[in-house]
């Protein structure tokens, strides 16, 4: 019997590695990042059309092409700083503390997490 063939007979004798905490908390920042970076646009133009009194803004495309135009195309991430902060920390909390309450969760022998640590420790981080 090869090396493959145990494995697939004994799946315990290969468990997974877990991911530590910390670096679910690093990715937790980076998605916040990228979704800030993503959403920034977004927000400027919705912004935008709700403060357009006189009605410059003809639709959404209208309204980031006229930005774009006039103000250049960097003027769509205004305030990405601010807001970049917000969901970096945000889900740099959210997953690290998932993380951590998985791990808090865990069966001491089998080291697997049951559905309902998996909900708790969810809850849990959405809750921090």
């Amino acid at each position: 019997m090869n090396k493959q063939e145990q494995e697939l007979q004994n799946p315990t004798s290969n468990p997974k590695k877990s991911i530590p905490p910390y670096m679910k908390a690093v990715s937790g920042s980076l998605g916040g990042i990228m979704e800030a970076c993503c959403l920034q646009p977004i927000d400027v133009i919705k912004t935008r059309l709700q403060l357009d009194r006189t009605g410059n803004y003809k639709g959404i495309i209208h309204c980031g092409a006229t930005v774009s135009r006039t103000e250049g195309v960097r003027a769509l991430w205004k305030g990405l700083t601010p807001f970049a902060t917000h969901l970096t920390l945000k889900y740099t909390l959210r997953m690290g503390s998932n993380a951590v309450l998985q791990s808090a969760f865990k069966d001491s022998q089998t080291g697997k997490i049951s559905n309902h640590g998996r909900i708790l420790s969810g809850f849990g981080a959405w809750c921090s």
